[in-house]
């Protein structure tokens, strides 16, 4: 076999590292349109339980307007109603424009058109028997039940077109999970690759030439670049896991709260709530996308962010398991206000800390959960102390911050929680310490690296 020459070497190893290159790019490329599509998705739907919201509070004018005039005669009530029937045109217009390509989609709006064409009937029929015929004739069509039985309908039709939203999008976020782990794997193939092929390469010049070593600065470089890259990929599939699930699992709960008695009160509350989740929602998806274009050697990016508005956000977001276990949350950030960190990062913090002291409560009382911070020996500490469970420490405190680590049982414990907080509170220069008793709560302390 003829001997390679170093001319040799090098326009082979090129050119693998080209086909190697161009495959990687390939696949990147196409897992990244996939990423873009399922974006798309995630903006329709919330648009789309956007819209569903403003349907239903409509209906809910157009019930207003029509007992309101029937039981008072005021002719006020019927600008109410008035407006509800146009208002309620206008989003089923929008909705239809949405789903225009999507039959199933469409049969379900079919549905709910033909439940508000009868909503509108009966309410028509009310107000033009109020004005004929006089209050107590307009009373007895009321009292037959077919309004309320049809406004349930109408409410039972929109939860269920949402849950059906929620299902998709949460279809496209496991989606967008494996495009990421695939991305993964390519990025982790195409390390292996070039390494070998640089390997190899870096023996044969070294017996023919030794003026074209490969620097081993630039090789350490490179390897602890690609380290870097697939650690941030990582980190945003186990942050996308976890940090979604909370608020999915809030919005399921809120809704559950809406009962067959419940007030129009109640419903604007739980609906305002569900705003709330949704938008903290919209923003953590907006951000964990941010994540994937992450390029080489950007360092993550710190921001002026303010204690308070991040605590808001995080009950805001946790709000359904909030109003379950009638927990009392508190906050005192008067000693450290601010603070220049990575906004992803401090919510994720939050959200673990707070969602872990509500998740682990005790049975035997209210929990109570005390959020602050303070300024000390040149640092800022962030503490979230609460009354549950506790940790035995003496057995467990080397193992409290593994993966996959558990202490209690619950259905929700994934064990990734506290692992990936402190994952990302030490990539920023920090350390976290707990102390805890038994049944008497726990003390969670970050120490933010300056």
């Amino acid at each position: 076999m003829k001997r390679l020459t170093l001319k040799n070497i090098i326009d082979i190893t090129f050119f693998v590292v080209m086909v190697a290159f161009s495959v990687l790019v390939y696949s990147t490329y196409n897992r990244a349109q996939q990423v873009r599509q399922n974006r798309l998705v995630v903006n329709r739907t919330s648009n789309i339980n956007n819209m569903l919201e403003k349907v239903l509070s409509s209906s809910i004018d157009i019930e207003t307007g029509t007992r309101g005039f029937t039981i008072t005669g005021d002719e006020n009530y019927l600008e109410v109603y008035n407006k509800g029937q146009v208002n309620l045109k206008e989003w089923i217009d929008s909705l239809k424009s949405l789903n225009e390509t999507d039959t199933v989609q469409l049969m379900q709006l079919d549905t709910l058109q033909r439940l508000i064409d009868s909503k509108e009937k009966i309410s028509a029929l009310t107000i033009k028997t109020r004005k004929e015929l006089g209050m107590e004739k307009a009373v007895e069509i009321v009292k037959t039940g077919r309004g309320k039985e049809i406004m349930d309908s109408i409410r039972a039709s929109i939860v269920n077109y949402q849950n059906n939203a929620v299902k998709l999008l949460s279809a496209n976020l496991d989606e967008t999970e494996e495009n990421v782990k695939a991305r993964n794997r390519n990025f982790t193939l195409f390390a292996i690759i070039t390494f070998i092929i640089i390997l190899f390469a870096y023996v044969k010049i070294r017996q023919n030439a030794k003026h074209l070593l490969l620097d081993q600065i630039i090789q350490e470089n490179l390897m602890d670049e690609l380290t870097m890259q697939n650690q941030q990929l990582n980190d945003f599939a186990n942050m996308t896991s976890h940090n979604l699930r909370s608020p999915a699992a809030n919005i399921t709960s809120l809704v559950a709260a809406i009962e067959e008695n419940s007030t129009i009160d109640d419903y604007k509350m739980i609906f305002s709530m569900l705003k709330k989740v949704a938008a903290n929602l919209n923003e953590s998806l907006n951000q964990l996308m941010e994540v994937l274009h992450i390029r080489k050697n950007k360092s993550i990016d710190r921001e002026t962010l303010a204690f308070q508005d991040i605590f808001t956000k995080t009950i805001e977001t946790l709000q359904g398991e909030i109003l379950n276990s009638k927990a009392e949350i508190t906050s005192d950030f008067s000693k450290a206000e601010n603070i220049l960190y990575s906004r992803i990062y401090l919510d994720s913090i939050f959200h673990n800390l707070v969602s872990n002291a509500l998740k682990y409560r005790s049975p035997d009382r209210i929990a109570t959960i005390h959020v602050h911070t303070e300024f000390k020996n040149n640092h800022i500490y962030l503490s979230v102390s609460d009354n549950g469970l506790g940790i035995d420490l003496a057995k467990n405190s080397h193992k409290l911050f593994g993966m996959n680590q558990v202490f209690h049982k619950h259905p929700e414990a994934k064990g990734i929680g506290l692992f990936m907080t402190k994952t990302q509170i030490e990539s920023m220069k920090g350390k976290i310490s707990v102390s805890s008793e038994v049944n008497s709560g726990t003390t969670f302390t970050v120490m933010f690296g300056n």
